[in-house]
């Protein structure tokens, strides 16, 4: 029941990091393993080849007034046995679909909460469904996380269509043990959770006996922490390189300049996957910082990849890679001291930072490889294929 194809569908095709980088390495697997590629994609921003991999440019794929054909336009003709959604959470599109091939789709966060964020405070991380109920604790207990209420009916709306998508699958595919309980909480029943593998290839560093570098790389957003690892960079004898751009970089830049850090905390902005991995690899201790629950943490894994241990938050899906005192630490998410704590003893051990760092490779090669991918992720696949079979077969 293997399939032969799989049609990835798409917002964009491109490596800039997060969702898309996993995409396109997901797709190079697959077609290595065998399997025919086809992605159809609203923006394609790469002119990599992958071989096997077979690319449609589908830019009506949100026009919600266009006819499914348009939306998915030419990939559509090639009648792949699979369809794989990743973060197209249309409903409309998940149930058009489904009539010629069985639905896979990926939940690559927290798809049914209307934040998007699905904590309330840090350490607190929310364990409802969503629905009516959640109206009354956006605002009153702070899960909406915003400063503009106006957007929230918006947001509740997208995430009433994002689970409505869900359950039109035939296999809701997630990456960590938080997302999938985010999802048994929401009612989904046909789930898998898939292991996610490096996106770029680890480089080797040098120089850790003497260097004192903590590096992080992420989107410069309240959520990400960033404020408290600058807060915590007072109290720590080291260099803060953060790799990564976002919305709240000028203030982390001002708040930099008002802790009197700035001279230690260096901001490199987007970084491409080259440049990155070279960072990773030069870095004494990778550190995530999370106040949100993650729904994986990729650069973890990225960092392990280079043999580099890791600081980061208890929550979210950190833990499902991250085993304290041995592949790194694990610190209360928000708690600046602590934060520094665990950053100040591995910058003061090198050998520590090694012996860690191996711990993570072997993680990495066990748990975390394009095999261990593919072979869940097609075995998903053959899954949800047999589970559509017998519904046509029974509808019939």
């Amino acid at each position: 029941m293997t399939p032969s194809s799989v049609l990835l569908v798409t917002p964009r095709w491109t490596r800039d990091g997060g969702v898309a980088a996993h995409v396109g390495v997901s797709a190079a697997a697959l077609a290595a393993h065998g399997v025919e590629v086809l992605v159809a994609a609203a923006l394609i921003d790469s002119e990599e080849q992958i071989p096997g991999v077979t690319l449609f440019h589908a830019p009506e794929l949100f026009n919600a007034g266009a006819p499914i054909e348009t939306r998915i336009g030419e990939a559509l003709s090639a009648r792949a046995e699979v369809t794989h959604l990743h973060q197209v959470d249309q409903p409309e599109i998940a149930e058009a679909l489904r009539k010629t091939s069985p639905v896979v789709i990926s939940a690559h966060g927290f798809t049914a909460c209307t934040s998007g964020v699905y904590y309330f405070r840090p350490g607190h991380e929310c364990t409802r469904a969503h629905g009516v109920g959640c109206v009354p604790n956006l605002l009153p207990r702070g899960c909406a996380h915003t400063r503009y209420p106006k957007t929230l009916p918006v947001k509740y709306r997208n995430a009433t269509r994002g689970l409505a998508a869900l359950h039109h699958a035939d296999l809701v595919v997630s990456y960590s043990s938080a997302v999938d309980r985010h999802l048994a909480a929401n009612g989904i029943l046909r789930r898998a959770v898939v292991p996610y593998f490096p996106t770029m290839a680890p480089k080797q560093g040098s120089g850790h006996e003497t260097r004192r570098r903590v590096v992080f790389a992420g989107r410069i957003v309240r959520p990400k922490g960033v404020g408290v690892l600058i807060r915590a960079a007072r109290e720590v004898d080291g260099e803060f390189l953060l790799c990564g751009d976002g919305r709240e970089l000028e203030a982390m830049r001002g708040l930099a300049k008002r802790l009197d850090v700035e001279d230690r905390v260096r901001f490199a902005g987007w970084l491409g996957a080259e440049q990155l991995a070279t960072e990773l690899a030069e870095a004494s201790v990778v550190v995530m910082p999370s106040l949100w629950p993650e729904p994986f943490g990729l650069v973890g894994i990225e960092g392990f990849a280079a043999g580099r241990p890791a600081v980061a938050s208890a929550t979210g899906g950190i833990g499902d890679w991250l085993e304290d005192g041995r592949s790194g630490l694990a610190v209360p998410p928000g708690d600046t001291r602590a934060l520094a704590r665990a950053l100040g003893e591995l910058l003061a051990r090198p050998d520590r930072q090694q012996q860690m760092g191996l711990a993570g490779k072997q993680t990495v090669a066990a748990r975390f490889s394009p095999e261990r991918h593919v072979e869940t992720l097609l075995a998903g696949y053959a899954g949800a294929r047999a589970s559509w079979r017998a519904q046509r077969r029974e509808a019939a």
